[in-house]
């Protein structure tokens, strides 16, 4: 799913509501209701003419669209399709029980499984890495921002494997704002995801060491992505945008990356969109050796102060054009961010703004203001009433090593 688009209810806000409305029911601002919990996205049957809604319906923002039991006209269903649609979570399964954060964890299971196959010379086919990418990219498809929130937080699971997920996601947000189609955009998900399949035990003994990689296992670093392209055509036919990813997602533009030394557009779209991707996600996870990288709410007055603050020395060697792109489609404060409000409760971003906004449309406390750990996190609306952000809180993301980041989307374990 893409980032929310402009609302096209917003010239008449709620005008098709049905009578009764009860208004503690939602919050009121104005003239618009908004949704007091949380809401997932739900995906409506292509044919509802004349059917009724099983449960309330929402936009991106929260606000009230349809209500329980209206009869859906045909204006009202060309309507819904336009947009991303949303209802409450306790509600999802009477329209889809599909969970991506589920999903993503089965994802993750399947490819360490095929690693360890791998490592036991046993056979893995093609079929199931393709297979792999797609899923990857249908739970994307259905709710990006938990996908790439709770990839983001979650500690669970080999590092090096949540890492290519991770990657894999964002690669996703920039071959989107590239207007790749479906085909192209799987085809660098499943690139990314097997771009360090060859040496993927050797990533996890990075991530916990406290010390830097000897002689040895730079050169192991240095030829994986040759190793990679040399595994992946022994296991079977991949496309060209799947092997150029693995082949060259070390490369720079200026021709100082390895093992190629590459240069400008002699390296693939598909890799110079999966090495900014590579870079961005270890920035805002890190390993022992290099800390999180967090963000300073100062350098978000535009697109290029953000773009130079986040990739710091590294963004003279990457597709300008594409570091900017990724920068506009996730914005100063993406899925999984933490921050700090005016009233100091400690909340995480949950959902974009349309565009690059100075703040995110709304955020889940999941720490009051007297420090104590919330069960039920607190949907807050920012800039309505009294609830602002005042900087990023991402330091504070190792105080909950078990916090299960999931039901922060609505989505139960």
């Amino acid at each position: 799913m893409q980032a929310p688009k402009s609302n096209p209810f917003s010239s008449h806000r709620a005008s098709h509501l049905g009578n009764g409305t009860v208004a503690s029911e939602y919050e009121v601002y104005g003239s618009s209701k908004y949704a007091k919990g949380n809401l997932r996205p739900v995906t409506l049957p292509p044919n509802m003419i004349g059917q009724r809604l099983a449960c309330d319906l929402f936009n991106a923002n929260g606000i009230l669209l349809a209500k329980v039991d209206s009869v859906i006209s045909p204006g009202l269903q060309n309507q819904l399709q336009q947009i991303p649609i949303f209802c409450p979570a306790d509600q999802a399964e009477k329209i889809s029980g599909f969970n991506p954060v589920s999903q993503l964890r089965r994802i993750a299971k399947t490819l360490s499984e095929i690693d360890e196959r791998l490592v036991r010379n046993e056979h893995v086919s093609s079929g199931e890495l393709n297979r792999l990418a797609r899923d990857l990219y249908d739970v994307w498809v259905l709710d990006a921002d938990a996908c790439l929130g709770y990839a983001r937080l979650s500690r669970s699971g080999r590092p090096s494997i949540c890492h290519v997920i991770h990657v894999a996601l964002i690669a996703a947000e920039l071959a989107t704002a590239n207007r790749l189609d479906s085909d192209k955009i799987t085809d660098i998900i499943g690139g990314a995801l097997t771009m360090n399949l060859a040496r993927l035990r050797l990533h996890d003994e990075m991530y916990a060491s406290e010390q830097r990689p000897d002689a040895d296992k730079e050169f192991e670093l240095h030829f994986h992505p040759i190793e990679g392209k040399r595994l992946l055509v022994q296991i079977g036919e991949f496309s060209k945008p799947w092997i150029d990813v693995v082949s060259h997602h070390h490369e720079n533009i200026d021709g100082s990356g390895y093992p190629w030394a590459l240069k400008g557009t002699g390296i693939t779209l598909s890799a110079r969109i999966v090495r900014i991707a590579d870079i961005y996600a270890a920035r805002l996870t890190g390993r022992k050796t290099r800390p999180p990288f967090h963000w300073n709410i100062q350098q978000t007055r535009s697109i290029q102060l953000l773009a130079r603050h986040i990739f710091g020395d590294d963004i003279k060697n990457l597709d300008s054009t594409l570091v900017t792109q990724l920068t506009q489609a996730l914005g100063c404060f993406p899925p999984g961010s933490l921050v700090r409000l005016n009233n100091n409760e400690l909340a995480v971003v949950t959902r974009r703004a349309p565009g690059v906004a100075s703040a995110p449309p709304q955020v889940h406390s999941i720490r009051d203001y007297q420090g104590q750990i919330l069960d039920t996190p607190r949907i807050r609306r920012i800039g309505h009433r009294e609830y602002e952000v005042r900087n990023y809180a991402n330091e504070d993301c190792s105080q909950f090593p078990s916090y299960d980041w999931q039901k922060i989307w609505g989505y139960a374990a």
